[in-house]
């Protein structure tokens, strides 16, 4: 096994190992995910893994978002019972955002173009997530967020050839995640 396949098989370990926490803290009442994110996630991970793949990525890079799209579809269906069910104006805007990023890789059959749509698309699912983590941060689990960031580093080092469609997803996920751990881990007051 090569140091950047060590890596690609650790990162969704690690996510995995994250999402037990996770889970816990949504049955337990602690943590309350935002449904207007996950749901758009779900999505969008299964996007960007597909866009990925028919673009060349390499296996590796690949588990990560592939198992995220089955983790995140799991919080999105947890999230009708236990979550942020807000879906104001603004939610409505971010998720509209993501699917009509979709629409347009629909139209253009370019998975590159698909693969930097899903990366702007995610930014837009993850606005929600942001505002409610920024609120609330006692709202989210400190533990499974941080696996979570060492996921993406674990997938960031999983990279062997730094093209965009190797690389872009990665490097967006490390940097979203570093907002989030910057809203639970900052002192407030």
């Amino acid at each position: 096994m090569t140091y950047y396949q060590f890596f690609g098989v650790a990162a969704p370990i690690i996510s995995l190992i994250a999402f037990v926490p996770y889970l816990k803290s949504i049955f337990k009442g602690e943590t309350k995910p935002s449904a207007a994110s996950w749901w758009t996630w779900a999505i969008l991970a299964l996007v960007a893994t597909t866009s990925a793949w028919v673009g060349g990525a390499p296996w590796p890079v690949l588990l990560l978002p592939g198992w995220l799209f089955v983790s995140q579809l799991g919080v999105a269906i947890l999230s009708i019972k236990y979550g942020d069910n807000h879906w104001d104006k603004k939610n409505k805007v971010y998720v509209g955002g993501a699917i009509l990023s979709i629409l347009i890789w629909i139209v253009t059959g370019n998975p590159l173009i698909a693969l930097g749509l899903t990366i702007l698309s995610d930014l837009f699912a993850s606005m929600p997530n942001f505002r409610h983590v920024a609120r609330n941060p006692e709202q989210e689990d400190k533990l499974a967020w941080s696996l979570g960031w060492f996921s993406g580093l674990f997938v960031i080092l999983a990279i062997q050839h730094w093209s965009f469609v190797e690389s872009a997803w990665a490097i967006y996920f490390i940097l979203n995640y570093t907002v989030i751990m910057y809203f639970i881990y900052r002192k407030r007051g």
